[in-house]
């Protein structure tokens, strides 16, 4: 009987509970009326400074001056660089990565990290760098969308491909 009434009980506060307005969050913080002046969930933001005054200047007489810093905006960030090593013989593949994968658009940064003189050459002869000094880079943007293979010209064996998809 204690059993039969602890079971009657605890259906009775399920019930209850189940009666009550249980929503979990706010549909206004993601329709952006929630009154707090947010965003909605996505939305960019735009971040205004608060203006400031410089003391007076320090000749007597001098007038005080406003700063107004312009307004910083969060949006999509550029396009990232895509970094390729230009490597000696020694490290085993001579442009790591050998085969990259960008988008239009996208910069494409060969870093030299050989001790001598190295160069990019397109087969298509598109873009060809002339020499890069060890340590120096060169960087080429991709305009059009394609698979371009590439060599090294001192070293016709050192090859890599470029793959250049549409935005």
């Amino acid at each position: 009987m204690k059993r039969l009434i602890l079971v009657v009980a605890t259906l009775a506060l399920l019930l209850a509970g189940c009666a009550e307005d249980n929503s979990v969050g706010d549909k206004g913080l993601l329709e952006g009326t929630d009154g707090s002046g947010g965003t909605r969930l996505g939305e960019e933001t735009t971040t205004v400074p608060v203006e400031t005054t410089a003391p007076p200047a320090t000749q007597p007489g001098g007038p005080a001056t406003t700063a107004k810093p312009a307004p910083t905006t969060t949006a999509k960030p550029a396009a990232q660089g895509y970094p390729i090593k230009i490597q000696p013989d020694q490290a085993g593949t001579q442009f790591e990565p050998r085969v990259a994968q960008v988008f239009t658009g996208t910069p494409v940064t060969w870093t030299n990290t050989d001790s001598v003189a190295r160069s990019v050459e397109f087969s298509d002869q598109s873009y060809v760098s002339g020499p890069i000094a060890p340590g120096a880079s060169v960087t080429y943007t991709a305009t059009r969308a394609g698979e371009f293979n590439y060599s090294d010209g001192t070293r016709p064996y050192a090859v890599g491909t470029l793959r250049v998809q549409a935005r």
